[in-house]
């Protein structure tokens, strides 16, 4: 009943709303330091703690050295550039956050009507995007995924919060040199003959190893790895109500492939999908299972939605796989995720 009446009056109710359950908390028995870092934390197996240093923040953007950058620099021979960005403003393909808002504060075309803030001879745009930071093409940050409360190099999940953003493994540290390096295009779908890969497929060593071979080219230290599942640019061709459209299932990398990641000591790994990860997980994986692997224990780079589709092409026909990958973060102090434009040089 939405109301009552009382004593010959009427009184206003609404619909009473159960608590919502809660299990109980127990504090958590480990301390952490002054440097922000759980006391005794340990990794997985596979991992990078330490390895640049106790304080480290950048993880595998270290192996990005300037002698590395200049061997990238060195494989221009044509000048001809990728964007890897998909565009922001149509919808996006398989995206987990609200679709970006495009705002002016000010347009020419007022101007023109006799409205515009540059008076009778000046027309003047000017406008505003409110967006998740990684809503589009993007990298995930060291303070993105975490476990056991924990993140990279052992720092305390805990300083991650709404109201101080990451006190600790922001972004903006990474922006600091921006990502540049040597670019290897692996294109596991082309390799596996088909023009995407189903959603739900693992890519593990053998695809990449598999295309690598096919491509004849060898992942070395350092390297920026992109992976072409076709998952993208397919998603990118469907009409908007095919009930596809709407799928998260994807292709992606399996956790099987953490220890040829970090054997091949990469500096970073991107997809054309929006997990990175395959989705669903494989059998006895959690959705973040491979994140954890990936962000906390390895410190690894990691970009999602990649528009890989024109690259693959142009290196298709030259049968050259390899290129100068340039990416700047945004340097948002705090943050846990960037949109990036990234660009490939050949």
């Amino acid at each position: 009943m939405l109301g009552a009446r009382t004593c010959g009056s009427y009184r206003a109710t609404v619909r009473e709303v159960p608590d919502v359950p809660f299990d109980g908390w127990d504090p958590p028995s480990y301390r952490v330091d002054a440097h922000g870092k759980v006391v005794g934390s340990e990794p997985g197996v596979r991992n990078n703690w330490g390895r640049f240093g106790d304080l480290d923040q950048l993880g595998t953007a270290n192996l990005l050295t300037p002698e590395r950058v200049a061997a990238a620099a060195a494989l221009v021979t044509t000048g001809k550039r990728f964007s890897l960005g998909l565009l922001i403003g149509p919808p996006t393909p398989g995206g987990y956050r609200a679709e970006p808002l495009h705002l002016y504060g000010m347009a020419a075309g007022d101007g023109v009507l006799g409205s515009g803030r540059g008076g009778p001879a000046y027309q003047v745009s000017d406008d505003y995007v409110v967006m998740a930071l990684q809503a589009s093409t993007q990298l995930d940050g060291f303070g993105h995924v975490g476990g056991e409360h924990t993140l990279y190099n052992g720092y305390w999940a805990g300083l991650v919060t709404a109201t101080g953003g990451a006190r600790r493994l922001g972004v903006h540290h990474l922006a600091r040199h921006g990502i540049v390096g040597r670019a290897v295009l692996l294109d596991v779908a082309r390799h596996l003959g088909v023009e995407h890969l189903e959603p739900g497929f693992p890519v593990g060593p053998d695809e990449l190893d598999g295309a690598a071979g096919a491509q004849g080219v060898e992942v070395g230290v350092g390297d920026i790895i992109l992976v072409r599942t076709g998952h993208v640019g397919w998603k990118l061709g469907l009409a908007r109500n095919a009930p596809e459209a709407e799928s998260r299932h994807e292709p992606g990398i399996s956790t099987r492939a953490i220890p040829w990641l970090h054997d091949h000591d990469v500096a970073m790994i991107a997809t054309d999908t929006a997990a990175c990860s395959v989705v669903p997980p494989e059998p006895n994986d959690d959705f973040l299972t491979w994140h954890v692997a990936a962000l906390r224990d390895l410190g690894l780079l990691v970009g999602e939605l990649f528009d890989l589709d024109e690259l693959a092409a142009d290196c298709e026909r030259d049968r050259v796989y390899l290129g100068m990958f340039v990416a700047a973060p945004m340097p948002i102090v705090g943050s846990s995720g960037s949109p990036l434009n990234p660009i490939v040089i050949k």
